[in-house]
């Protein structure tokens, strides 16, 4: 049964809910709310208990706000002691949360960010959005010259909600600029005729790519079996097909392709990256995709034609924050071929403003698309990314117009907030270029000091090299421990190192390799099992370069017990 109707409730809520002709009215118990009880909760609930609240933690914090004096809660904020109940369980990105990606945020970003909330542009057009359209435009050539070294005069893009979106907007490109290219002399345009009754094409990447790329190729209509992860490593799924593949390679006779890939594969296999790994040596894996696997998909595409839409080079990977090269052999000639050279730099492109690290990927000015993501090493909060293309060309493809509109921003999102782009507009002016710089490189010097302290204490391998802040790391076998032992030692120490206030996390598969159950095993058909890691990635600017040591000492000797009781 419906209440009767209050006016003067309706009317309170009124006022104190919206902004009127008035702001002060509105304003006054907003910033009431955030003095008296948004800055305190976030106070306590910070520096209370661990980086995983317990029920006690929580208690805790609930009774430092609600203090006896505390006044009641005003009209339209009735609702805020629940709230902090339930968000106080929230996990803190605190300086020993070593499990996520994205950070702490920048809190004067958060500011900007808020204002703009405040008065609620949509960046769809200009008209209603007018400061933060030419933020977003100044916030793209930001990231076009100091993170990808792209002109910035051709270079154009939009920043987005996510790395996953980015990802779409530049495979649709890559997509429908292949297909209309491959439908020549005839005129046409996928978004017109759409995919149905086309050849089905494939997008080629590494084994260490992020999930979204699945996702981008089904949305796309392209297919996610249509995703070819190329092996980052010759392992022992690639010695044991190798037989296979040397009658591929008999079964070439034209030009080139033979010798391409079989000199390729002759060097992957002379790296002895499988023989150091077993011999326990440190950091024994590159991760870089196999150029002569590259070179047999980019062959069989050739002869059999099967479209190809896209390479994506990973500057970050997932597992590892590998940054793979833009300058191998494999990609130059995909670049030579016209193929769609995308660079998803989700993770490690804020990383980029790092001279070292950008030479380290090489050649990103010639990439056709870059994603970043701003949530990540751009320190702010979610949802922030930008995707940057390469050419003013490609706009028209993802170009629309509205009855009503002008204007429409060339991208895949409708209502876009100007929010986040204020927050990333606001970090980029307050950090800088400068600042980026020195954050980020404290981020990798504390991880390459947690890297030797590993490697120094003679209990842990460090599985490949070390590029971002991240590393992935197992426990070295002792004589007659099995790979799989190994890998339930990894899961037992994800879980037991929390007693010391710290998260890492559990990979069950690092990048697709895979290695000997047995070591030293020789028979043809021995087991093999993917490798697993413990995986840390360390991403608040205030990480204290002691817990490095602290951290290792702990895992060291949390190993001991582990390996006592397997």
């Amino acid at each position: 049964m419906a209440t009767e109707f209050d006016r003067e409730a309706a009317a309170a809520q009124l006022a104190h809910g919206f902004l009127g002709d008035s702001a002060r009215e509105a304003l006054a118990p907003l910033k009431s709310a955030m003095a008296d009880s948004i800055f305190p909760f976030l106070e306590a609930w910070w520096d209370q208990g661990d980086i995983q609240p317990s029920s006690g933690d929580r208690k805790k914090v609930m009774q430092q706000i609600r203090a006896p004096d505390h006044q009641a809660r005003a009209v339209g904020y009735e609702w805020i002691d629940e709230f902090f109940e339930r968000i106080s369980s929230a996990i803190k990105f605190n300086r020993r949360n070593f499990i996520n990606i994205h950070p702490s945020p920048y809190l004067p970003a958060l500011a900007a960010s808020f204002a703009v909330s405040a008065q609620n542009p949509n960046n769809i057009v200009p008209e209603v959005s007018e400061a933060t359209w030419q933020m977003e435009r100044e916030c793209v050539e930001w990231m076009a010259k100091h993170l990808t070294a792209m002109d910035p005069c051709r270079a154009w893009g939009n920043v987005v909600s996510c790395g996953t979106v980015g990802n779409m907007t530049a495979l649709l490109v890559a997509r429908d600029y292949t297909y209309h290219k491959l439908a020549r002399p005839r005129t046409d345009e996928v978004g017109a005729r759409g995919v149905i009754g086309r050849k089905p094409g494939i997008v080629l990447t590494s084994a260490g790519a992020h999930y979204s790329l699945k996702k981008s190729l089904w949305f796309l209509g392209i297919g996610h079996e249509n995703l070819i992860r190329v092996p980052v490593a010759w392992d022992e799924a690639l010695e044991r097909d190798s037989a296979r593949d040397d009658r591929f390679l008999r079964g070439i006779r034209d030009g080139e392709w033979p010798d391409l890939i079989h000199d390729s594969r002759q060097h992957e296999r002379a790296k002895g990256e499988l023989e150091r790994f077993y011999q326990g040596e440190q950091r024994p894996f590159e991760l870089q995709p196999l150029n002569s696997e590259v070179f047999k998909h980019l062959y069989s595409c050739f002869q059999f034609d099967v479209p190809l839409l896209a390479f994506v080079v990973n500057a970050g990977t997932t597992f590892t924050g590998t940054l793979e090269q833009m300058d191998s052999t494999a990609i130059r000639r995909l670049r030579a071929e016209d193929v769609h050279i995308h660079v998803d730099a989700a993770w490690g492109g804020f990383a980029l403003v790092c001279p070292e690290l950008r030479e380290r990927v090489a050649a990103l000015e010639k990439a056709d698309s870059v994603v970043i993501d701003g949530h990540k090493l751009g320190f702010l909060a979610y949802p922030c990314a930008a995707v940057i293309f390469r050419d003013l060309d490609s706009r028209y493809q993802i170009e629309h117009d509205a009855p009503y509109l002008r204007h429409l921003a060339p991208t895949l999102e409708g209502s876009r907030p100007g929010s986040h782009v204020a927050g990333l507009w606001a970090a980029l002016r307050g950090i800088g270029e400068d600042g980026y710089v020195r954050w980020i490189r404290q981020l990798l010097a504390v991880t390459r000091r947690v890297a030797s302290a590993l490697e120094s204490s003679g209990d842990f391998q460090v599985l490949h090299r070390v590029d971002l802040n991240a590393l992935a790391f197992a426990p070295i076998p002792h004589s007659g421990e099995s790979r799989e032992r190994v890998n339930n030692m990894c899961a037992k120490l994800k879980e037991s190192i929390k007693k010391h206030g710290f998260l890492i996390n559990l990979v069950d598969s690092v990048s697709g390799i895979q290695v000997q159950n047995e070591p030293g095993a020789t028979k043809p058909n021995e087991k093999i099992v993917d490798l697993w890691a413990l995986r840390l990635v360390i991403t608040n600017p205030r990480v204290d370069p002691h817990d490095a040591d602290v951290l290792v000492e702990a895992l060291s000797s949390e190993l001991k017990v582990v390996r006592a009781e397997s």
